[in-house]
């Protein structure tokens, strides 16, 4: 017999507590997929399975957890039968394990914005949640008896509603305080062990406007002691009778901040945005997510396009540093004259042109943040021993002015150049390639990724379709197949670009391989130089490396044009 069928009555007293206590709809699948018990929304949602290919098919086949709060875009949605006629908004899938086997998985669901929020908001509580309750159910299979079974339910609850970041009291039907967690004994300063009334906590008044909603909905904000909170209750049913309430405290100020927070949620960027399966992509973010907690400098190395803005970002997010800035700078992209008084700020009135009030440097944003340098091989050569310094002694200067300024920002940087090459030709100092180059991770270029392409063009297919309102299916088996064989030297922003392109200017239901080619024709011809046309460009490479190397003043340029053996003139025509 179904190992979790046979104990159905039991699980659906546990999803059926758990949802009293966190409004959030919760099922249960065996190992075929078949819903064993559900919370009423999803029993009115669904039917007798879940779907195939789904995020509970995922765990059940990987015995892994996944949180996926986009269903509508995440890359593990994409195949999923249900897709079409989904309409969930976030849900957590959690395996379930008996005698080193997965039995089944377990589903948190959200149907609202505020369920969503929960499961967010929750997440690292829920997911820590496994273990308790794989030893629930091992507990239920192995010993049957009533009395254990209740006790242990009661356990696992109390210790459930200890876990979380809201206060939980139950009462029972006289109103009298049965359970009350950690988190409301903390906030209010409650005696574990002293027995209160509910009215010596909650205000007459909003236990009046609580009893007028028959104890079903919110009140609030309630202000209690030195905190505002918004109070939730709920009935506790068993057997269609009532046998208690349950009130959820919800800190009121926490709450304005995650509103006014959301924006920004939705642009972070974790290690689920890196979207691949290859062997050297999953080696790399391997890498990253076990440096990411810890304090160190880390060199990210990859052609250009390859996503080392995305590693960057992704290890910030997994370090304790997350919720400080994350500051990222193109050391290539700002004028020599100009990077200093960018990177540590200026005094006011330090320079012609200058700010009037002065201004805030990248540094000391991101002082206690993540900071990311970017193409750190195209940094001036001068500016690499104030970079050095600065990490060094964690302080920094302004321009124009005299007081230090402490800065601790955690280091991230990333390169398409040969560092190593640069030292050896005087273009890089050794001493502050050492310094960034702790951890080195190497990103892969697109072509040595494999069906990785195919992933990501499905992806971008899907997200430029919504964009452009075309109603595309996927690529034809011949498109597909030349986008496997295309080299892409502009990485991932290329591939991005040429799917951009084709969902545009694609008539038929299939993408095929017409538009794909068509666009890597043309840029092909756009990249088509003559031998002058490449000797010029080698020749700047040539004098922006000596530049970087003796400096850009005039004693700079003739030690440059000395080392060339040309003329200043020469070398001034050259430059312009």
């Amino acid at each position: 017999m179904n190992l979790l069928k046979s104990i159905a009555p039991e699980l659906k007293h546990i999803i059926d507590a758990m949802y009293s206590v966190t409004n959030i709809d919760i099922t249960i699948v065996d190992e075929n997929l078949n819903r064993i018990v559900a919370t009423n929304n999803i029993n009115k949602v669904f039917r007798n399975k879940a779907p195939v290919n789904s995020v509970f098919h995922k765990s059940l086949m990987t015995g892994k957890q996944y949180l996926i709060t986009d269903t509508i875009n995440d890359p593990l949605c994409l195949n999923c039968f249900n897709k079409d006629s989904c309409n969930e908004l976030a849900e957590l899938c959690i395996p379930i394990h008996f005698n080193g086997k997965i039995i089944g998985v377990l589903g948190m669901c959200a149907f609202n914005e505020k369920a969503r929020d929960n499961i967010i908001n929750n997440k690292d509580s829920y997911i820590k949640f496994e273990n308790q309750l794989s030893n629930i159910i091992c507990t239920i299979l192995s010993e049957k008896r009533f009395g254990e079974l209740l006790e242990y339910r009661s356990t696992e609850l109390v210790t459930l509603i200890n876990s979380l970041n809201e206060g939980i009291i139950i009462l029972d039907n006289n109103m009298k305080i049965m359970t009350k967690n950690n988190y409301i004994n903390e906030r209010l300063d409650l005696d574990i062990n002293l027995i209160l009334d509910i009215e010596e906590i909650i205000p007459k008044k909003s236990l009046e406007e609580l009893d007028k909603k028959h104890f079903y909905g919110e009140v609030g904000p309630v202000k209690i002691g030195e905190y505002e909170f918004i109070i939730n209750s709920n009935i506790i049913k068993i057997g269609g009778s009532k046998q208690g309430i349950i009130l959820v405290f919800s800190d009121f100020n926490k709450m304005k901040e995650s509103v006014l927070k959301s924006d920004l949620n939705k642009h972070i960027t974790t290690f689920d945005n890196i979207i691949g399966e290859s062997e050297l992509l999953i080696n790399a973010k391997r890498q990253a997510i076990q440096v990411a907690e810890k304090d160190v400098s880390v060199l990210l190395i990859g052609e250009t396009g390859t996503g080392k803005e995305i590693f960057a970002r992704a290890i910030h997010t997994a370090s304790h540093r997350r919720e400080d800035v994350f500051m990222a700078i193109n050391c290539g992209a700002i004028p020599e004259n100009l990077i200093e008084s960018e990177l540590f700020g200026y005094e006011k009135g330090s320079f012609t042109g200058a700010n009037t009030t002065g201004k805030v440097g990248k540094f000391e944003i991101a002082k206690e943040g993540t900071l990311f340098l970017d193409e750190i091989g195209d940094l001036p050569y001068s500016m690499q021993v104030k970079i050095l310094r600065a990490l060094e002694e964690k302080e920094i200067t302004k321009v124009g002015g005299h007081k230090s300024i402490k800065v601790n920002p955690r280091v991230i940087s990333a390169t398409h150049r040969d560092l190593h090459k640069m030292v050896r030709e005087g273009c890089f100092r050794e001493d502050l390639l050492y310094r960034l180059n702790v951890v080195p991770i190497y990103i892969p270029p697109l072509r040595e990724r494999g069906y990785d392409i195919i992933m990501l063009s499905r992806y971008f297919l899907n997200h430029f379709s919504k964009i452009y309102k075309k109603d595309l299916l996927g690529f034809s088996a011949e498109c597909e197949k030349y986008l496997l064989g295309y080299s892409y030297p502009g990485n991932i922003r290329e591939l991005k670009n040429l799917i951009e392109y084709a969902t545009i200017f694609e008539e038929d239901s299939i993408v095929g391989v017409k538009n794909i080619r068509k666009k890597i024709d043309s840029k092909d011809k756009q990249d088509s130089k003559t031998l002058a046309e490449m000797t010029k460009i080698y020749e700047k490479t040539i004098i922006e490396n000596y530049l970087n190397r003796y400096g850009n003043s005039l004693e700079g340029k003739t030690e440059v044009a000395k080392q060339l053996g040309i003329s200043m003139a020469t070398l001034y025509r050259k430059i312009e």
